[in-house]
C-alpha cells in the first residue's frame, strides 16, 4: 500500500537550478518567470538567476495559469 511516507517529495528538484525569464506571449505570460526543466512550470527567479524553490505541482492552479502554459507551449515548444 502506497504511503506518504514513500512519496516523493513534493519540493521540486530544480528548485534553486540557474534560469532566465522565458520568452513571453503577446500578453506578457509567464511574467518575468522562467520555465523549470524539471516540472514543467513557470518558477519565478530570485535575486541570484535561479529557480525559486517551487513544489512538482500546484493544487491551486487556476485554470487560466494552465490554458496559458499550454498555448506557451504551443507556440515555443521546449
Amino acid at each position: 500500500m502506497w504511503t506518504d511516507a514513500g512519496a516523493d517529495p513534493a519540493r521540486c528538484a530544480g528548485s534553486g537550478s540557474p534560469g532566465e525569464p522565458a520568452r513571453p506571449l503577446a500578453d506578457g505570460y509567464p511574467e518575468g518567470r522562467a520555465l523549470c526543466g524539471v516540472c514543467l512550470r513557470f518558477v519565478k527567479l530570485d535575486e541570484d538567476s535561479t529557480l525559486t524553490e517551487h513544489e512538482t505541482a500546484d493544487p491551486d492552479e487556476t485554470e487560466s495559469e494552465a490554458v496559458h502554459r499550454q498555448e506557451w507551449f504551443n507556440t515555443y515548444g521546449w
